[in-house]
């Protein structure tokens, strides 16, 4: 067997150059049967450790290009086939012989490196090829590299502006206040399971990674995920030396779906920096699970991309599962893709950590009785009155820009960001030190006609980036544009307004994004709220159509609290019109069921998972939230074994007992220590299956038709909110002042 591979190595470096590859495969392939890879294994390594056609010299020179991964072949004696014949292949291929018929292994014929690279691929071995042929003689070694990465990552993200310090960038930790971080942790009970909270405060990603490799931060718009998930990031680049863990940081919003596999793009990532990191040292990372992936901005990817982007992951975790990944998001309905992952939450601030970001923030440095005016309000009033913009970082700020300009700050969410434009645009005329237009020509009021068509039509789009052909599309299409005519309204002014100016958008690797959400769903509500009345049911179906909305979505709160009885009119009351027919022409209660609540899931017992029930029309379950919020318990439901969807027991692991999901116990677990009793289930209840079966189901049946039941109360509920909508459009007085709302 030896003597046989040895002629054909010989044999392989007569031939022609570029045939090297095919001769490799017609040669070598088929001797590697089935029931004699072990021995053939055996005899290639001894070939290329020490049979003697392989000379000392050829040895040191291919020492020289294996570099720091010599041990892979020469050295390590478990090695795999993969790797053995990657060895072999590269050999033939790098040392490429001269003209004069000596050997220089300093040159690599890329012809050849492409031919081996097509023959290799079916071998899943491009990896090493890689780190031999785009090795140069001046290349850093691996460890230089990374510190040369690690350094390139932390000045890019140190330095960042805020809309205070939005014309020279400050320090990330001058103004980073850490928010507590909060896990949902199951506690036995006797009937069903229930969650207590635990707080981490100040949190490292070593405190992480002891509960879970796979976490999902969700948080309100402006609550500060991005701004933990840089700290995540210095904190590990402070830390590589302990843990040896390499931070990669991908900024969501910029990710585009080129069809290449997630890997490449994680790649491209890391490389662009110029560090002198290959491929296939992240590869080699990766597979040693020795990479922490920090991937921020989930909610910003948009329903298409954001499809695509969890099939990608959920791909790239089953390939690299023993790496680290964070990820953050707005709260979403569902995170279908990411069910592996063990959600966490960023919380609000507390009144210290707000009174903290207060005195971090450099504030009119030329008058500091403003700020110190409102920290003292905010302590003694304003968090416990305003405690939804006190406790969330970025509205916070906002509240200190909107308290210097009007000693107050308004209580209505739609309220408070009139005024903080306002107060963006009269910084704008601060800063310049005397009035100045915009560069449209026009009053911030009149640019706020521009901004909330232009707002309207990206959110119905999900465009929550833009490139400059986007905003130059978006803005040429608006109605106000030829409305009103004016001569300065151009798309490279209102750009320059959106971003210089007021700063309701910036600029960031060539795309631009708002500088936070919530401006885009303020300016879309305005927009909504001109309309005409018979306009409104149209606008009703964008929010029920609109699929993607998370949770932390102002748009439709603040819509209603500006024309609430407008939307009580033309969308409520024809809405639960509509139902209620429907259900009186059919079967009632249990017509409501299928239309509104056609899959309810609950739990049973002892789980780790959350039942997820919601209605399926947004307008019906806003109007439930805002008239009579029912709780839903579904204690009284049976447990059917025909509903169960999900199933949960208890195993030990670590001298403690650990609640899994029997899909997630490990291999091999029942053969050692049996299959374990199933304590908890998650059920699902298909309406229409049981109302085509009542008498199969009689006990579920019962059940959803007991008086106390909740949807059943529901129900109830929802007939006199209808009735209470109606008799609030009845005149109240026989002249027109008596009927003033």
């Amino acid at each position: 067997m030896t003597n046989r591979l040895s002629n054909v190595i010989e044999e392989a470096k007569k031939v022609s150059r570029g045939y090297v590859a095919e001769n490799i495969a017609k040669n070598v392939l088929p001797l590697l049967d089935e029931d004699r890879k072990k021995l053939i294994v055996a005899a290639l390594f001894d070939i290329i450790a020490s049979d003697m056609v392989i000379d000392t010299e050829r040895k040191a020179s291919f020492e020289k290009y294996v570099g720091e991964k010599k041990n892979f072949l020469l050295m390590r004696r478990n090695i795999v086939l993969s790797d053995l014949l990657a060895g072999l292949l590269i050999y033939t291929v790098i040392v490429i012989p001269n003209t004069d018929g000596k050997e220089d292994a300093s040159k690599v014929d890329r012809t050849y490196v492409d031919r081996f690279k097509k023959t290799a691929e079916s071998f899943h071995i491009i990896e090493q090829l890689d780190d031999i042929s785009n090795q140069d003689d001046d290349k850093k070694p691996v460890g230089e590299a990374i510190a040369a990465y690690l350094e390139k990552v932390r000045d890019k993200y140190d330095k960042i502006y805020t809309l205070i310090n939005k014309y020279e960038p400050i320090p990330f930790y001058n103004i980073f206040v850490c928010n507590d971080i909060e896990r949902k942790i199951p506690v036995q009970g006797a009937y069903r399971n229930i969650y207590r909270s635990e707080y981490v405060k100040n949190a490292r990603v070593s405190e992480l990674s002891e509960l879970s490799k796979y976490i999902i931060f969700t948080g309100t718009g402006g609550i500060g995920k991005s701004m933990m998930m840089r700290h995540f990031l210095f904190d590990a680049i402070a830390r590589y030396k302990e843990t040896d863990m390499l931070p990669i940081f991908i900024l969501l919003k910029d990710f585009e779906d080129t069809g290449k596999p997630l890997v490449d793009y994680i790649c491209e990532n890391v490389c662009n920096y110029g560090t002198g990191i290959t491929r296939s040292t992240i590869s080699s990372l990766l597979k040693a699970g020795k990479c922490l992936l920090l991937f921020d901005g989930l909610d910003e990817l948009g329903t298409k991309n954001g499809d695509r982007f969890g099939k990608l992951l959920e791909s790239f975790i089953d390939r690299y599962s023993n790496n680290q990944f964070i990820v953050s998001s707005r709260p979403s309905r569902t995170f279908a893709p990411f069910l592996r992952f063990t959600p966490m939450f960023i919380r609000p601030f507390t009144k210290d950590q707000a009174l903290t970001l207060i005195d971090k923030i450099s504030f009119r440095t030329d008058d500091p009785t403003i700020k110190e005016r409102f920290r003292k309000e905010l302590d003694l009033r304003l968090f416990n009155s305003h405690h939804e913009f006190a406790e969330n970082p970025l509205l916070l700020t906002i509240m200190l820009m909107t308290y210097e300009k009007y000693e107050d700050v308004p209580s209505k969410m739609h309220n408070f960001y009139r005024k903080a434009f306002e107060a963006l645009a009269q910084e704008h005329d601060a800063n310049k030190g005397y009035k100045r237009p915009l560069a449209m020509g026009l009053s911030a009021d009149d640019f706020a006609e521009y901004l909330s068509e232009f707002c309207a039509l990206t959110y119905c789009d999900e465009k929550f980036e833009l490139t400059k052909a986007d905003i130059y599309e978006y803005f040429n299409r608006l109605n106000t544009l030829k409305r009103r005519d004016d001569e300065s309204a151009t798309p490279a002014n209102f750009i320059t307004d959106l971003c210089n100016n007021l700063c309701i958008m910036y600029l960031e690797n060539d795309k631009y994004h708002f500088t936070h959400r919530s401006f885009q769903e303020y300016f879309c509500a305005v927009c909504f709220s001109k309309q005409k009345d018979r306009d409104l049911p149209d606008i009703g179906d964008i929010f029920e159509n609109m699929r993607s909305r998370n949770y932390a979505d102002k748009t439709f709160p603040m819509l209603y609290d500006m024309i609430s009885a407008k939307l009580d009119e033309y969308m409520f009351i024809p809405l639960l019109q509509k139902l209620f027919k429907d259900c009186d022409a059919e079967d009632g209660y249990w017509t409501f069921l299928s239309i509104m609540y056609p899959r309810i899931e609950y739990e049973k017992g002892e789980t780790d998972g959350y039942s997820n029930t919601a209605p399926v029309s947004y307008l019906y379950e806003f109007i439930r939230k805002r008239f009579f919020d029912e709780a839903y318990n579904f204690e009284i439901l049976p447990m059917q074994e025909a509903f169960v969807v999900e199933s949960y027991a208890y195993i030990e692991e670590n001298e403690c007992n650990v609640l899994l999901n029997v899909n997630d116990i490990p291999l091999g677990y029942e053969d050692e220590h049996g299959k374990p009793d199933e304590v908890g289930w998650v059920l699902e209840i298909d309406i229409d299956k049981v109302k085509a079966r009542k008498y199969h189901y009689k006990d579920v049946v019962a059940a959803l038709d007991e008086n106390s039941f909740c949807l059943k109360q529901e129900y109830k509920k929802a007939r006199e909110c209808l009735q209470n909508l109606l008799d609030n459009q009845k005149p109240k007085g026989h002249s027109i002042l008596d009927r003033l709302i």
